[in-house]
Order: structure tokens, then C-alpha cells, then sequence
């Protein structure tokens, strides 16, 4: 039996969470479009080539999520 782990609403910066928007293609996007699942190594990928933002907290936490078995985000 496999599991998909989906962290909802991660505490990332409202400027991570545009750039997770306009850069990653969602995976899942509710009914009511209220929210998106983003396959959590193409986000660190993009905050990797990204660096320059400034915003390694956030990158920290994504990478910390996905050592934690974490595979998608949701927010």
C-alpha cells in the first residue's frame, strides 16, 4: 500500500506562495478553486533556481517537508 502526504497550508511567505503560482504547475486544483496541491520537489526545485529572492526560510521548510516524506503542498 503507497500514501500521498499533503501538507495543508505550510508556513511559507504570501512572496513564496506567488512565486510557487506563477512558477509550478499545480497538480490538483479544487472544485471551488480555492486551492492548489503542488508536488512538493518541483516547488524546491523552482525555490532553488530562485535563490536569489533571499528566502531561504522557506526553502528550509519545504526541504525539512520533504525529509519528513511530505509530497505534496497545498495551499
Amino acid at each position: 500500500m503507497s500514501r500521498v502526504v499533503v501538507e495543508y497550508n505550510p508556513p511559507i511567505s504570501r512572496e513564496t506562495q506567488k512565486v510557487i503560482r506563477e512558477e509550478v504547475t499545480p497538480s490538483m486544483i479544487s472544485n471551488d478553486e480555492t486551492s492548489c496541491q503542488y508536488e512538493i520537489t518541483a516547488v524546491a526545485d523552482v525555490l532553488i533556481e530562485l535563490e536569489e529572492l533571499g528566502n531561504t526560510k522557506d526553502l528550509f521548510l519545504i526541504n525539512d517537508l520533504i525529509n519528513q516524506g511530505v509530497h505534496y503542498i497545498e495551499f
